[in-house]
């Protein structure tokens, strides 16, 4: 059983509980999250993006672009490629035109896992650390909007990512659980952390992304030890005959099943419905500690304290590849 717990404003925690799997592949999963615990030293929690699709006070679209302001003028004052485009429609309305542009600009300065840029390779910690965030608030927005988007906030998808910066221990997903890829997504799934840069090629293809460089599609590669947990009434990942002759256009030479189209399911949320998860992350919408196998992390921070940025600032410092 693996714990987390969530704080709301006055301070006071709640917890949710994850049954893992039984099956290889989440024995596979708890290792690597047991000694990512156990060997956890300075890795931070990004607390930025932790929570998407709820509706809550505690971090609005204007605080999300607030961050991405912010990120984009350190990135503008310390290098010569400079980012021109005025994103503040986004703090209004959707445009996934824009998002794409602005995940290609943090694609183009971050690099791959495997292949990190020249210009993450010179730049110092603070840049670093706003590349990252032009990533994360993009995603954060599209999520932002996909909640307020839909007719009755009862049908909405919400995620919760246990996503850590500092996370060097990876493995490689081995090819034969390749078919426990599930595109039929139900409420409480917890599944692997997509722990790689880039988009998959569904994501790709739904955002009908034309301008993200094809070495920065990839499938799903590693395990980490981070997770992600799905709550919501369910849905589809309608892989069609259009999602297939796109692959082919694109002259991708992968399987089907090799592309890894969907998620990876590791275990569920225990007693706890979407229903549920609604009104609990409307307060308790700060991730506050998880505890497996003995081992317990506190992150007793919020997203908004100068420390916070401090630390992420301080880790991407130390940053080699």
């Amino acid at each position: 059983m693996i714990k987390i717990g969530f704080r709301n404003k006055l301070n006071e925690i709640k917890y949710i509980s994850i049954t893992p799997d039984d099956t290889e592949l989440a024995s596979v999963w708890l290792d690597q999250l047991d000694n990512l615990l156990k060997n956890h030293k300075e890795k931070i929690f990004q607390k930025n993006f932790s929570l998407l699709g709820f509706y809550n006070s505690y971090r609005s679209i204007e605080n999300i672009c607030d961050d991405l302001d912010r990120s984009i003028k350190i990135i503008n004052s310390k290098t010569n490629n400079k980012i021109c485009e005025n994103y503040n429609l986004l703090r209004k309305e959707y445009n996934q035109n824009l998002l794409n542009q602005l995940h290609h600009h943090f694609e183009k300065r971050q690099g791959q896992l495997w292949a990190p840029s020249q210009e993450l390779f010179l730049s110092d910690g603070e840049t670093r650390n706003a590349i990252c965030f032009l990533n994360h608030c993009c995603h954060e927005i599209e999520a932002w909007y996909d909640t307020t988007r839909k007719s009755c906030i009862q049908n909405t998808n919400g995620y919760f990512y246990y996503n850590l910066l500092g996370v060097t221990n990876r493995i490689t997903i081995d090819n034969r659980f390749k078919k426990n890829f599930v595109t039929e997504i139900s409420d409480g799934l917890v599944y692997l952390h997509y722990a790689q840069t880039g988009k998959t090629w569904f994501e790709a293809y739904l955002d009908n992304d034309e301008i993200v460089d094809l070495s920065n599609i990839s499938e799903h590669r590693v395990i980490s030890g981070e997770f992600n947990c799905y709550f919501g009434p369910g849905f589809t990942i309608p892989v069609d005959v259009n999602f297939l002759n796109w692959i082919k256009s694109k002259g991708v030479d992968l399987s089907y099943q090799e592309l890894g189209i969907g998620y990876l399911p590791v275990g569920r949320i225990s007693n706890f419905s979407y229903r549920d998860a609604i009104k609990f992350f409307r307060e308790y919408s700060d991730f506050y500690s998880i505890e497996f196998n003995g081992t317990s992390i506190e992150y007793d921070y919020r997203y908004y304290d100068s420390i916070y940025l401090d630390m992420l600032v301080k880790m991407w410092n130390k940053w080699n590849n």
